[in-house]
């Protein structure tokens, strides 16, 4: 008697790619990539809400490069224990050699957008905020003046306001108080 073999069939152990290892190697690798991610996310909160110590600053030290890349880091400040008590936008003002005036706001956006306009609002706190800001006043202010040309202006001057307004308890009446404009900087708008 006479066997023969399948040949749509190897024989278990011939390379088989049902039966080779590489698959379950990536699956251990994969199941080993998601607890390192799982473990930096719980060192990272854990360093977030930990109370200030040598320990906190180490985790921190560990997880910011993680934190930063994968936008986790969160600071909870701005809810308590003393949240901000007014609402601040800033707006570029271009005085133009015809006399007229340009208006530039630098508003955020509403819904998913606010994530990507988020950094704008930051650096526009940092320009009002910081005293040793001038640089970037200057670069900004210098933009303004760019944009303008491009849009077939000649702006003279550039004029960087805060627009502001407090924000009231909450309970009857209204939310905010009025805005008020706030000049912070002003350049004359040179060709660069």
């Amino acid at each position: 008697m006479t066997t023969t073999q399948e040949t749509d069939s190897p024989p278990p152990g011939s390379g088989d790619p049902d039966e080779a290892e590489a698959p379950e190697t990536l699956s251990r690798q994969k199941r080993l990539g998601i607890s390192v991610l799982i473990v930096l996310v719980l060192l990272g909160m854990l360093a977030s809400v930990a109370p200030k110590s040598q320990l906190r600053e180490e985790l921190r030290d560990i997880t910011r490069p993680f934190l930063l890349a994968s936008g986790v880091d969160q600071g909870w400040g701005v809810f308590s224990p003393s949240p901000p008590t007014t609402t601040n936008l800033v707006v570029a003002r271009v005085d133009r050699a015809d006399g007229t005036v340009g208006v530039y706001p630098m508003e955020g956006g509403v819904g998913i957008a606010e994530y990507w306009d988020y950094r704008w609002r930051k650096y526009a706190e940092q320009m009002w905020r910081k005293r040793g800001a001038e640089r970037e006043r200057i670069a900004f202010a210098g933009w303004i003046a760019d944009q303008d040309r491009a849009a077939g202006h000649e702006p003279v001057r550039v004029t960087l306001l805060r627009h502001t307004r407090q924000n009231l308890p909450p309970g009857p009446g209204p939310d905010a108080g009025e805005w008020r404009e706030i000049p912070f900087f002003t350049t004359p708008a040179s060709r660069r």
